[in-house]
């Protein structure tokens, strides 16, 4: 199925991107540095790549198409997955608020920075894990050829409103050059 391998897909470049994020909270917690280049552009993808767009693609399509075709919001998976984007995106905000007091000379904001970097690690991983081995082939069983090609064209659509021509390719060029830099 095209849509949910694009999801999957994206997972693989948000999973990378949650590595290299582990890598700057050792960091931060073994040598008291942090580069902040680096953490505005994390900052960035997860608030551009990872919410905006593919949340997007998952709340604005996937999941609406998903409960028209019998799968419950509210007592099944769905559900779960919309409260955790809701715990992330708490996650990311406070991540983004510590950083501009590490910005502003607060020295002391790195250990929030390290602590809300462990806490959004830990919960993507666990619904990256969910989403691809309980969710979504659940989806798969339900979305027909046709649907299934709609929702990919309109992810495409999505895409290019939300965050742009072009971004998509910048922030996997951003992936190689941090893979680079943090996991050799």
């Amino acid at each position: 199925m095209k849509a949910t391998s694009e999801l999957m897909k994206e997972h693989e470049g948000i999973t990378l991107m949650l590595n290299i994020m582990n890598k700057v909270s050792d960091n931060i917690q073994k040598n008291n540095a942090l580069n902040s280049e680096h953490m505005e552009k994390i900052i960035e993808f997860l608030k551009v790549f990872a919410d905006k767009c593919h949340h997007g693609k998952e709340e604005k399509l996937l999941f609406p198409e998903l409960e028209r075709n019998g799968i419950p919001k509210d007592s099944g998976p769905i559900g779960v997955m919309l409260h955790e984007h809701q715990v992330g995106r708490g996650y990311i905000k406070n991540l983004s608020d510590a950083f501009s007091k590490f910005k502003e000379g607060d020295s002391k904001a790195l250990t929030p920075i390290a602590d809300e970097i462990k806490k959004y690690v830990n919960l993507l991983t666990s619904h990256i894990q969910k989403e691809n081995n309980i969710l979504f082939p659940m989806a798969d069983k339900v979305l027909t050829e046709k649907l299934d090609n709609e929702l990919f064209a309109q992810y495409e659509k999505l895409e290019e409103e939300e965050i742009g021509r072009g971004k998509h390719e910048e922030f996997h060029q951003l992936l190689k050059q941090l893979k680079d830099i943090y996991l050799p």
